[in-house]
């Protein structure tokens, strides 16, 4: 392909013409062409450097987002599975093979949990065993603590700000952090938390433009002396939006950082006993209980049991679907993990919406970021499994 540049110059002017014997226009034109090839082919290469760019960006992007999740999910799983094996216990405190069985599977998942944790805290060991950080808490006007919310995303927020506080931290220095009611009516709460540390501190360009982006600590600026995935904050960020409050950042090189963050909640003014499940007997109903993994899977089908209800198991969602392939009309309800080999719960919903659209299908979630898609899912329930709240999905559903 050749790329020809065309350019044409005018002009006009008034002549005497002898034949005619008067005046007339006459224009005159010159037409110039320019081989511009070169020029194209140099702006080709820089579009396809561009695109190829921009691709590897997005890949990128996708693999940090695919790797938070994944990172969520692998650590509160063992946790999830903890924390179902002790309801279990508590329900069977006289069944010594049962409760023998529990302990040791807790303890396989103590130790996988271990393993987790000490990857991640390997980040931060160094620096935090070499300093000599004093820690002070402060509640301040304090007056309602009879709260609805989520306090597993609160936990994580100050988790995160704490973690941050240390490892940014001088030697010799302080961490103040402080609790504070700041306003109330006869519905909701609203609290401050604040985190002060006498850290290193960090510039007000950092502030503004990187410190809630996800790796953002491959930017040069103070805080890069330390190593670190750089995804606290952009979890802190994204938590807090979730519940709706504000975060406020305030910080100085060299001096410290303080960071405050608003949440408001419902008061719990319900003295309401809790739903009694007891009288739930769903012995003519049939579950298709959908997870990959063995300790969680135990401890859902343990709750069904308590109800008498009928429970077919699948591994991961293609089992799922070839299970509801084959009798389309079988189960009452779908209880369906998310996260899962060959073929993940929202890719096995969509398959069985189309085999049975009528199935109630409930999405079972460790991930505190998950977003049900309501066009496949009826509802979701978060794990570790609440056997109170399970048994109200199975009353609005099945019973």
């Amino acid at each position: 392909m050749i790329w020809i540049q065309e350019m044409i110059l005018m002009s006009e002017d008034v002549i005497y013409d002898i034949d005619i014997q008067k005046e007339r226009n006459i224009v005159r034109a010159i037409i110039l062409f320019r081989n511009t090839s070169a020029f194209h082919e140099k702006e080709d290469r820089e579009k396809k450097k561009l695109q190829l760019a921009y691709q590897k960006v997005d890949l990128e992007s996708k693999a940090k987002t695919d790797f938070m999740n994944r990172m969520s999910h692998d650590v509160r799983t063992p946790i999830n599975g903890i924390l179902g094996m002790m309801q279990i216990i508590r329900k069977n405190w006289g069944d010594m093979d049962k409760l023998d069985d529990s302990l040791n599977k807790m303890e396989v998942l103590t130790k996988h949990l271990n393993e987790l944790v000490e990857e991640l805290n390997s980040l931060i060991d160094a620096q935090v065993s070499l300093q000599n950080i004093t820690y002070h808490k402060h509640m301040e006007n304090v007056v309602h603590t009879h709260l609805i919310g989520d306090a597993l995303q609160l936990r994580r927020i100050l988790v995160n700000l704490l973690t941050n506080a240390i490892k940014y931290n001088k030697s010799n220095g302080t961490i103040d952090t402080y609790v504070r009611e700041i306003s109330s009516d006869d519905s909701k709460v609203t609290f401050e938390f604040e985190i002060k540390d006498t850290g290193i501190g960090m510039s007000e360009d950092y502030i503004e433009n990187h410190l809630f982006t996800p790796f953002s600590q491959v930017k040069q600026d103070a805080r890069t002396r330390y190593e670190g995935t750089g995804l606290g904050m952009s979890i802190v960020k994204g938590l807090v939006d979730k519940l709706g409050g504000s975060i406020e950042v305030k910080s100085e090189v060299g001096v410290g950082t303080q960071i405050k963050v608003i949440l408001a909640y419902q008061l719990d003014t319900s003295n309401t006993a809790k739903q009694d499940t007891s009288k739930l007997d769903l012995k003519d109903k049939r579950i298709l209980l959908v997870e990959d993994n063995e300790i969680n899977m135990e401890v859902a089908e343990f709750y069904l049991n308590a109800v008498h209800a009928n429970v077919d198991k699948a591994w991961n969602g293609l089992e799922a679907v070839e299970k509801v392939k084959e009798q389309p009309n079988k189960y009452s309800l779908i209880l369906m993990d998310i996260m899962m080999p060959k073929m993940n719960g929202d890719e096995a919903a969509k398959c069985i919406r189309k085999i049975n659209p009528s199935i109630p299908i409930v999405a079972m979630s460790a991930q505190s970021e998950y977003s049900m898609n309501q066009t496949i899912m009826n509802d979701s329930i978060s794990k570790p499994i609440d056997e109170q709240k399970l048994n109200h999905i199975l009353s609005k559903y099945v019973a």
